[in-house]
């Protein structure tokens, strides 16, 4: 899944692609709000718990595609997570220039230590516009609960 043995490109969309498409953009407002929401509530109710949460500059207007937090016990806090029923998921587990795509790059995982270091710890939160208030409290809370506990 997130192993790349060529470089990507960008290409446009087919025909079916660009009809569904068309059909979801008039929901794309809506669904950036509820992200947006859901991001300021994460950050509101995390940003005490031990993670290190995204930082925004000011004149930033994200539209929250991933949540993504750092945690230098990501994989304990996922495991919990899993077993609470949350599923997040483990985004760039590589960093790129570590990547088979890159290898004639010559680029030793030494040069880039902090993409290395950032790679073993982010985490990716559930943040889609499905979720509802309640599911945002229930992931919070356990969030809170496990940090405590690693």
């Amino acid at each position: 899944k997130y192993f790349n043995e060529e470089i990507g490109m960008n290409s446009r969309l087919d025909p079916l692609q660009a009809a569904v498409l068309s059909v979801k953009l008039k929901y794309l407002d809506k669904w950036t709000e509820r992200r947006c929401i859901i991001a300021n509530t994460y950050k509101e109710k995390l940003n005490n718990c031990g993670l290190i949460l995204p930082y925004v500059p000011e004149w930033a207007d994200p539209v929250w595609h991933l949540y993504v937090v750092r945690s230098p016990a990501r994989n304990k806090l996922q495991n919990n997570l899993i077993r609470s029923g949350i599923e997040t998921l483990i985004h760039y587990p590589i960093p790129p220039h570590l990547q088979d795509a890159y290898a004639d790059l010559n680029i030793q995982a030494e040069t880039l230590p902090l993409s290395k270091d950032i790679s073993q710890e982010v985490l990716s939160l559930p943040i889609g516009p499905h979720l509802s208030n309640e599911e945002i409290i229930f992931i919070i809370d356990e969030i809170i609960k496990i940090s405590k506990s690693i």
